[in-house]
């Protein structure tokens, strides 16, 4: 158990390993529970790293309310990033988590070796996309931890064990209400369409065939899009698997992530 002080606020963190640094970045409710099956296994090759965004988990929020945009949250993992020193680290990040790691790279492209989007982080309000906004905003700001513990439940993956999601949709009620809603905010707000011209860092995407949320049709057009514009990118489709596949099928989720991995060690060769 660890913490890093950034202007005032702790940022909770785990730590396994040597080497180059790889950082998890949980999804929307979330916190490093949810790479409890992987970053171990990260650690026998890299310095790996799990933390709690502010206002997740062990972690303070940043002046006494949660953050609403993927801006706000990347400025907190760049201070962490400074604070530890870090070089260049991999961002590995989970829906929201995507989405933000693909903003600390797009405001902080020197810092930033590369990123892996999982199940998030994709061209959203661009030409292909789900929309969150509407109804949907108004309905969940009534009682958010429902909509959440449903909306997880709906977008996991047919090969997934029924007691494996209880786990998960309950993992993810113990967040605050307020910060849940936030998290919704802050996800529907992310548009990576209107800022890929930006794009300077290799974002690869991990997805799960039965995902609705993040379908690989989005990942698929929008990796094309990066790599026409020179960005090094690629989809590994995950077959039977819904939106958070480090937690539905943990072993395959670390051989598909070594995989990525070791495509982006290639190219730099």
């Amino acid at each position: 158990m660890a913490y890093a002080r950034l202007d005032g606020t702790r940022l909770y963190y785990e730590e396994h390993g040597a080497g180059r640094p790889l950082i998890f970045i949980h999804g929307a409710s979330q916190d490093t529970l949810s790479w409890r099956d992987n970053i171990e296994h990260y650690g026998r090759s890299y310095r790996a790293f799990a933390i709690d965004l502010p206002g997740h988990g062990k972690s303070d929020l940043i002046g006494g309310k949660p953050c609403r945009s993927t801006d706000e949250h990347a400025g907190a993992v760049a201070r962490f990033i400074k604070a530890l020193d870090l070089k260049r680290p991999i961002l590995v990040g989970h829906s929201m988590g995507a989405a933000i790691s693909i903003t600390t790279a797009l405001n902080f492209p020197s810092e930033i070796d590369a990123v892996v989007a999982v199940d998030g982080g994709a061209a959203f309000l661009g030409a292909a996309g789900v929309n969150y906004r509407g109804n949907v905003l108004t309905d969940a700001e009534i009682n958010p931890g429902d909509w959440m513990e449903t909306s997880i439940l709906s977008v996991l993956g047919r090969t997934t064990p029924m007691a494996r999601r209880k786990q998960m949709a309950f993992d993810c009620s113990r967040c605050s209400p307020y910060v849940q809603y936030s998290d919704l905010i802050t996800y529907t707000s992310f548009s990576f369409a209107s800022r890929m011209h930006e794009a300077r860092t290799p974002i690869y995407y991990i997805v799960g065939e039965d995902d609705w949320s993040t379908t690989p049709k989005i990942c698929r057009e929008t990796a094309a899009k990066l790599e026409s514009r020179g960005i090094l990118s690629g989809v590994w489709e995950l077959k039977g698997v819904g939106h958070i596949p480090q937690w539905e099928q943990p072993e395959v989720f670390n051989r598909t992530l070594d995989e990525v991995l070791a495509r982006f060690s290639k190219a730099l060769k």
